[in-house]
């Protein structure tokens, strides 16, 4: 079975961008000044208060080259999103976003069988490989991941529109499952989000905003639990005696460079309801090669042996659409 599943976008200047071109006119009314909630009368920054969304998304994650592989189905899920006012008149916020989506996905690759191959060095004679890879697919594997992000951001104010940069710290979790084992595969990313979102009114005094985001990877840690795979008996071929696989033990990567990129827009229905379509596009590099632990017999010797494998450049690319209710 195949391991499935730095360049920081500098958006410094978005934290600086310049106050006078957001700035009221001395002769302007009170349309822009913050209400006693600290959202502005105008309606175009970052609203305080909570949100509930649910969502459905269409995910597929990738591992390109010659044996590339996909991962891919439907998952459904929710969210909260809270927003505090830390400063109305200078329209400072803090903002604490959790989501999470889950369903079955079908695997479309490769699939490599074990064999064994004469060494003289063995105790037993043999050495544990992987022969050549075939074409294979699985569907019905669990699926989930969660999301947590923390962000401060300001909110710059003109007439028509709000331009509310961001920036904050995340952490996501993965968990994907094969052969029947749930959560075989496991994957947490601790990145630094760094984002925009634009704000304005339109038909029937409702907000429409425009958000984009770069994400950047600061540690990944990949965890292949491979012990719960369990071992079984290979029969004899012409070139080599029948042999058993004991087990394997679990195996795990740190991963580096990375990153993503979040889009979507979000338009307020009504007072308590809206509806925002996004895409989520993750890159993660290849990580170094690690060591997992065989156990197998032939002859009934029983030998141990450390395999090499490494998590392979993956590509993640995930279509949702959200209906958010605010109160």
């Amino acid at each position: 079975m195949p391991r499935r599943l730095k360049t920081l976008l500098v958006v410094g200047s978005i934290a600086f961008l310049p106050c006078q071109a957001f700035a009221q006119t001395s002769g302007s009314q009170s349309t822009d000044s913050p209400g006693a909630d600290g959202v502005d009368a105008s309606g175009v920054a970052t609203p305080a208060g909570h949100e509930v969304n649910f969502g459905v998304a269409g995910y597929k994650y990738v591992e390109p080259g010659d044996t590339s592989i996909s991962i891919h189905g439907l998952k459904v899920g929710g969210g909260y999103t809270g927003t505090r006012s830390l400063n109305s008149g200078q329209h400072w916020f803090l903002q604490a976003d959790a989501q999470g989506r889950f369903g079955s996905t079908t695997y479309d690759g490769w699939c490599s069988p074990f064999l064994i191959t004469p060494d003289r060095t063995s105790p037993n004679g043999y050495a544990l490989d992987i022969g050549d890879p075939s074409r294979c697919d699985e569907s019905g594997d669990k699926d989930w991941y969660a999301e947590g992000r923390a962000l401060v951001g300001k909110d710059f104010i003109s007439q028509k529109w709000g331009w509310s940069p961001d920036i904050g710290v995340g952490i996501r979790h993965l968990s994907n499952g094969t052969t029947g084992v749930a959560g075989y595969r496991t994957d947490d990313y601790l990145y630094l989000p760094v984002g925009i979102t634009a704000r304005t009114i339109v038909a029937s005094h409702n907000a429409l905003s425009v958000n984009l985001e770069y994400d950047y990877l600061l540690h990944g840690w990949q965890r292949t639990h491979d012990s719960q795979l369990g071992g079984g008996d290979i029969p004899a071929t012409l070139i080599a005696p029948a042999f058993t696989i004991q087990g394997f033990s679990d195996v795990s990567f740190d991963q580096h460079p990375g990153w993503a990129l979040r889009a979507g827009a979000k338009y307020q229905m009504t007072k308590h309801w809206s509806v925002e379509p996004g895409y989520i596009h993750w890159n993660v590099s290849a990580s170094p090669v690690n060591y997992e632990t065989a156990t197998f017999t032939v002859n009934t010797i029983t030998v141990r042996q450390q395999l090499g494998a490494y998590e392979p450049l993956n590509r993640t690319n995930e279509f949702v659409l959200k209906l958010g209710f605010r109160f």
